[in-house]
């Protein structure tokens, strides 16, 4: 097995690691123990770069409950984790969403909206719910005032995602999302806008607040249009297949086209986000059970942004491109934290590659035996422990950052080493079960089964 570099640049990373609080743990640590508090809030300034979180759900109350009130009367919680991000010294994002129940409804079919009550505030229905037509100017008074809390010191946020995967927007008239820059109709309480209209409305007014605190339009970032990129196992198993096919699946076209639509009709952005996992949408399942040949789907929408046609589709190609939510694991129980450590450090060095920007991590914790998160819930000795993915995070953000130069490498066996290069680090990950030997330019370097091996060059 060889892997070669040479010191020809071929490109300059964009990438920064990230999280999403999205649940309470890393203000409490899932304990009232303020050893392990302290344990994964110190992480956290160590490890990561940026820090999210949603305005309300996901741990977080309905800052504006009632509608009767003039305005949203319930901060301490949002507050609390905007501060929490500023102690540690990360840059915070707000991802606009959810909505407080009496604005959204969710589309039925046949014309018909189902306005939300009270009682399904968290309920599954809000999640398949969106602003109601003749709720969007409350929804943009929320916005204003959620970017004027936030904008101005001590938090001084300037970075926003607008909603979370289009959830509410899905059309089942038409098997397709709703995006487009229709206002629905916003007689009575209908679903039926598209989520470029509610962006732009979005955009607008985060704009309008910054010129109304004196804070430079150029300096705040907005970001759409936090689509899933769905893949399929085969055409046949999907109504809208896509020409874009890997051999992990095939690409949804519904997912394509939001973005498109999205980067002609934006009313302005700072930036471009999506989410995505290994698994086929049909099966819930990677395809042939190979995950690292699936960790590349991130990379490759990247890629495919970046090959649109920037007249047509503004921004293509010069926005940053981030990962609102990405999910990398094996999907078998009792996977080893190496194997585990390997996929993930291997789906962001394929994303470092293609230029992509900030991740940011969902559900830190793991999910049990076959994701292991960035941390363990275990406690021993009164702190949390690093798994070896949390070091591997830490290390491509410190040595593969925003503004490393990347050198060209060449990897003779890329099916099972997986290799990036800067001035002053090599990567190395074992994608395989057995020991490798790896010649590289005048040394040899012995990796056990799925080690990640970051190398100081000289």
């Amino acid at each position: 097995m060889t892997v070669s570099y040479d010191r020809q640049a071929t490109s300059v990373s964009q990438f920064a690691a990230g999280l999403t609080q999205s649940d309470n743990q890393i203000m409490d640590g899932g304990s009232s123990d303020q050893c392990v508090l302290s344990s994964v809030q110190s992480m956290i300034k160590q490890g990561v770069k940026y820090v999210n979180t949603p305005i309300m759900a996901w741990g977080l109350p309905d800052p504006w409950p009632d509608p009767s009130t003039p305005g949203p009367t319930d901060w301490d919680s949002l507050d609390a984790r905007v501060q929490l991000v500023q102690r540690l010294g990360e840059t915070p994002v707000i991802t606009l969403a959810e909505a407080p129940w009496w604005m959204k409804g969710m589309y039925v079919g046949h014309g018909k909206t189902q306005p939300l009550t009270a009682d399904q505030e968290w309920q599954v229905e809000a999640y398949e719910s969106r602003i109601l037509d003749n709720k969007m100017d409350a929804w943009t008074h929320l916005v204003q005032a959620v970017a004027q809390r936030y904008m101005r010191p001590p938090y001084n946020v300037r970075y926003f995602q607008v909603w979370n995967e289009l959830k509410g927007y899905y059309d089942p008239d038409i098997n397709n999302y709703d995006f487009t820059t229709s206002a629905g109709n916003p007689d009575g309480p209908n679903a039926r806008h598209g989520y470029t209209y509610m962006y732009n409305q979005v955009y607008t007014t985060l704009m309008n607040v910054a010129s109304s605190l004196h804070v430079s339009q150029q300096e705040v970032n907005v970001g759409g249009p936090y689509v899933v990129m769905d893949t399929w196992s085969s055409n046949a198993q999907q109504s809208h297949p896509s020409r874009l096919v890997k051999p992990y699946g095939v690409f949804d076209q519904r997912s394509l086209n939001v973005v498109q639509y999205w980067l002609q009709h934006k009313a302005g952005a700072g930036f471009i986000t999506f989410d995505a996992s290994l698994e086929n949408r049909d099966t819930g399942k990677i395809l042939n059970q190979q995950p690292f040949v699936s960790a590349s789907i991130f990379a490759d929408t990247v890629r495919w942004i970046r090959s649109l046609n920037p007249t047509l589709y503004p921004g293509a190609n010069t926005l940053p491109i981030w990962l609102a939510e990405w999910y990398s694991w094996t999907e078998t129980d009792n996977t080893s934290l190496q194997e585990d450590n390997a996929l993930k450090t291997v789906t962001m060095l394929q994303f470092i590659e293609a230029g992509g920007g900030i991740a940011l991590s969902w559900n830190n914790f793991g999910n049990g035996g076959s994701d292991y998160g960035l941390w363990s819930p275990t406690q021993k000795a009164g702190r949390e422990q690093a798994n070896p993915w949390y070091d591997s995070y830490k290390a491509l953000t410190e040595n593969f950052g925003s503004g490393t130069t990347l050198y060209r490498t060449t990897v003779s066996d890329p099916g099972s080493v997986a290799a990036l290069a800067s001035q002053k680090q090599l990567l190395l990950v074992n994608q395989t079960a057995s020991s490798v030997q790896v010649h590289v330019n005048n040394s040899t370097i012995a990796l056990s089964p799925y080690q990640v091996s970051f190398t100081a060059l000289k």
